[in-house]
């Protein structure tokens, strides 16, 4: 009887694949499992760092016939238990880890009865989730948003693309976007947050775009039933401020609701304008009505309170101001096209003290340098300067290096990211030319505007 009983243990232990020295004739011996969960499966679904969360599923071992359940640990290696983290009954194939369990580089699964526990397991390796970063992404100037004022009196002002992905030209997308012209006489483009502000002084008119160019909402304001004549655009703080010609005003528009919260008197036919240190300073030309003498006077607004501060006295018919990253202001005052010509100024930002730099008709302020160019009518000696606004000095004597010759230049314009740089030549009666330059000074390329007297160019940074 005893025999037949030992060889019966013998299949049993060959059936169940179990070692033959875990079968044993005595019946009141009770061994460890030794078989193993296989095919662990795991995936971390807790992104914080160091903490790990989500369920563990197995393939339960062919026989179970003597586990009573599964002891699962989180462990630094694969061959040591590490620290128990639960159980899970025999039968069931997986185990829930909740979030914010602290990470160990293995989950262990062993079968356990009353004897114990196996030392046969199964082990996974755990990968800790953490948040995706996205890769970073670096500015790129995708092209250039250019305002074609149009010919006075002409109601043809226009808004060109230049994409310099192909290096084609869409001219006049207001109206191929909006089906209507943009006005007469456009006088500046300022691109702030998602939107694109244009003012149209010629038709009364502040439009505000899209970045499609579609018309957001059109502004034309009067007083006393008087139009005002938006003219030039600067913003700060989640507020666009306008120079109101006619007017003799800036208004200050909300960006978000594009409702005006506020407007104030400044000098005659204030023109460009600029904001620094909570202070925004208008230049007054006097230009509307010179026969009376032009202004000389930049308004300072304490823009806390939107109040003019005081005035700083300038060279006649100051039009052009921008302030470099102390401070500082920077003016052109076009003079009165004759014995007075058109000069660069300082205004010490501490002090309110105003110097004289030399001469310019133009000038744009990027990255701490100051662009200044000279180009008084019929002129045919242009002259290009270049100033480091921190030391205060002439940097280059010529920023256009390679001899390139524009007869009528106007504006230039200079890529931030780039600093490559753009100057607009504008003949009366033919469309505008737009040529191109390294930041060395030498020609790239140039391209027809496809509109009229370029007034502003705008880049686009995506």
């Amino acid at each position: 009887m005893k025999t037949k009983k030992f060889y019966f243990l013998l299949m049993v232990c060959a059936l169940f694949t179990m070692p033959f020295t875990s079968c044993s004739d005595k019946d009141d011996e009770l061994l460890t499992p030794a078989n193993a969960v296989s095919n662990l499966s795991f995936a971390d679904k807790d992104e914080e760092a160091g903490k790990i969360g989500g369920t563990l599923t197995w393939k339960l071992p062919f026989i179970e016939m003597n586990i009573d359940e599964y002891v699962i640990y989180l462990s630094a290696t694969a061959t040591e238990r590490g620290t128990q983290i639960g159980t899970a009954p025999h039968g069931t194939i997986s185990f829930t880890i909740p979030d914010g369990t602290a990470f160990n580089n293995y989950l262990i699964v062993i079968a356990k009865n009353a004897a114990g526990e196996s030392t046969n397991w199964a082990s996974i390796a755990v990968t800790d989730k953490t948040p995706e970063v996205p890769e970073p992404h670096t500015p790129e100037t995708i092209g250039l948003f250019i305002l074609n004022k149009g010919n006075w009196g002409e109601n043809n002002a226009s808004i060109s693309f230049y994409n310099f992905a192909d290096k084609t030209v869409i001219a006049d997308i207001y109206k191929i976007v909006n089906g209507s012209g943009l006005g007469d006489t456009a006088e500046q483009m300022l691109i702030y947050g998602s939107k694109v502000y244009v003012t149209v002084t010629g038709s009364n008119r502040l439009v505000v775009l899209d970045q499609t160019g579609t018309l957001i909402k059109s502004i034309e304001p009067k007083k006393d039933g008087a139009p005002q004549s938006p003219r030039a655009l600067t913003a700060d703080g989640g507020k666009v401020y306008v120079s109101y010609y006619d007017g003799h005003t800036v208004a200050a528009l909300d960006t978000a609701s594009l409702d005006t919260t506020g407007e104030i008197a400044v000098g005659r036919y204030p023109e460009q304008l600029t904001v620094t240190g909570g202070k925004l300073y208008v230049a007054n030309s006097g230009g509307g009505d010179f026969e009376k003498g032009y202004a000389k006077t930049v308004s300072v607004i304490d823009i806390a309170t939107f109040k003019v501060e005081k005035d700083i006295e300038v060279i006649i018919n100051p039009t052009q101001i921008v302030a470099d990253s102390q401070g500082d202001l920077y003016v052109v005052s076009m003079g009165n096209y004759g014995d007075v010509p058109a000069t660069l100024q300082r205004i010490d930002a501490k002090t309110g003290a105003v110097s004289t730099l030399g001469n310019a008709t133009t000038i744009t302020l990027v990255n701490d340098k100051l662009y200044a160019m000279d180009a008084p009518w019929g002129a045919t000696d242009i002259q290009y300067k270049k100033y480091n606004v921190l030391t205060e000095k002439v940097e280059s004597e010529k920023f256009i290096t390679d001899g390139t010759s524009i007869g009528a230049p106007g504006k230039v314009a200079v890529d931030p990211l780039t600093e490559k740089i753009y100057i607009t030549e504008s003949p009366y009666g033919s469309t505008g030319t737009i040529y191109a330059f390294t930041a060395d000074g030498k020609l790239e390329y140039k391209f027809d505007t496809g509109g009229y007297d370029v007034g502003a160019i705008q880049f686009i940074v995506q």
